[in-house]
């Protein structure tokens, strides 16, 4: 399900409820496209807002600027990313995630690890669970482009172990693996489901190649990221997107 509107760079309220909190510098262009559309994350439907930018850059290349509101999918975080993150037969971790919140171009995740060790079996399943402890977890992420998406990734996790067990698994080196653990399988996650701005049907053409971005804090703490890219483009192409704009409303350009 997806929504889009579109309008030329007149004044408007950037005050409003839906972009309170967004630089509109970030979505910038001589005419503007508002694309709402939800897009399911582990069966998990999550609403996502592209605002996006475009305006001539050369002859043949159009310049792109795309603010994306990730306050859906920060919402949503909890349920997606809670459950098993490694059940291999020497290790069980299960991750339990209570809050996601943007802190300028970072995201930090809290929560908690539970993790087993176990001997294999010599049918490669768990066996006898020699150690088992409970962690509180914090992580910082951040994301970068790579081609059309948003690939996150994570810069640190910091695992503080609970009580006398704790105290143990600090001991024996146990801590420093499920630290391990949380940065290797985690890091494989998201790497593996990375964010794709979508696009409206209308800028489909354009194959947009993103430059640079990555995340931004909507203040207070709400999840958002920005992208730039640019898009090599013919003559016919132009008149493609212009015609789309036009179904869509855009009459005018600002000057």
């Amino acid at each position: 399900m997806s929504e889009t509107t579109a309008q030329s760079e007149a004044p408007q309220n950037t005050a409003s409820r839906n972009t309170a909190g967004i630089d509109p510098a970030t979505y910038a262009g001589r005419f503007q496209v508002k694309l709402t559309k939800e897009v399911p994350l582990r069966d998990i439907p999550v609403p996502f807002t592209v605002y996006g930018g475009l305006e001539e850059s050369s002859p043949t290349r159009l310049r792109l600027r795309a603010f994306m509101d990730l306050r859906g999918l920060q919402e949503k975080a909890p349920q997606i990313l809670t459950g098993p993150l490694e059940e291999s037969c020497k290790r069980q971790i299960y991750l339990e995630i209570r809050d996601v919140t943007a802190i300028g171009e970072t995201v930090k995740v809290e929560g908690s690890a539970r993790a087993q060790f176990t001997r294999c079996k010599r049918n490669e399943e768990p066996g006898f669970r020699y150690f088992g402890a409970t962690v509180d977890a914090t992580a910082v992420a951040k994301a970068e482009v790579k081609g059309q998406c948003l690939t996150f990734s994570i810069e640190s996790a910091d695992l503080r172990p609970r009580g006398f067990i704790g105290a143990v698994t600090d001991l024996f080196g146990l801590t420093n693996r499920i630290n391990e653990a949380v940065l290797e399988k985690g890091g494989e996650f998201l790497a593996a489901n990375p964010v794709c701005p979508p696009l409206p049907e209308e800028f489909s053409v354009l194959d947009p190649n993103y430059e640079s971005g990555g995340t931004r804090e909507i203040a207070p703490g709400g999840l958002g990221a920005a992208v730039v890219g640019s898009a090599d483009v013919s003559a016919e192409t132009i008149v493609k997107v212009l015609a789309g704009l036009k179904e869509l409303g855009v009459l005018e350009f600002a000057e």
